[in-house]
């Protein structure tokens, strides 16, 4: 199995929780130039793939769980995006939910960036605190 690290940053939208969670699928330095700009800057990005906080699911120091997390399904806008590497807190441990077993929605196509292994993207993923 191959190491795929995850990492945390602020949520901007979400009340209920404080940190969105993402596996970075590649790192690339790219240059931009943005109509702001007068000449073309250097930018590191990481490509990543979106997990979302499940809602159903009753987490948090008072119901004594852990936060429970669960791709962004594949099809889904904003399931993959670009993440400044500036903005990642730290790494994040999640860990798997192998009672729900695996994700049946990943990616198939073999020539994406992703190397999709199947049997090998959990349903859930429960952050460790």
């Amino acid at each position: 199995m191959r190491r795929r690290p995850y990492v945390m940053a602020l949520s901007s939208g979400d009340p209920s929780h404080p940190y969105v969670y993402a596996r970075v699928l590649a790192i690339y330095r790219v240059r931009v130039l943005h109509p702001t700009m007068t000449e073309l800057t250097d930018m590191n990005v990481l490509w990543v793939r979106w997990l979302e906080v499940d809602q159903k699911y009753r987490a948090g120091w008072k119901a004594k769980r852990l936060y429970r997390t669960q791709f962004v399904p594949k099809h889904e806008e904003g399931a993959f995006g670009f993440l400044d590497p500036k903005d990642v807190i730290r790494g994040a441990h999640l860990i798997p939910g192998f009672d729900y077993g695996y994700v049946e929605d990943a990616p198939e196509d073999p020539t994406s960036e992703w190397d999709n292994v199947p049997d090998e993207d959990w349903k859930y993923y429960y952050v460790n605190q």
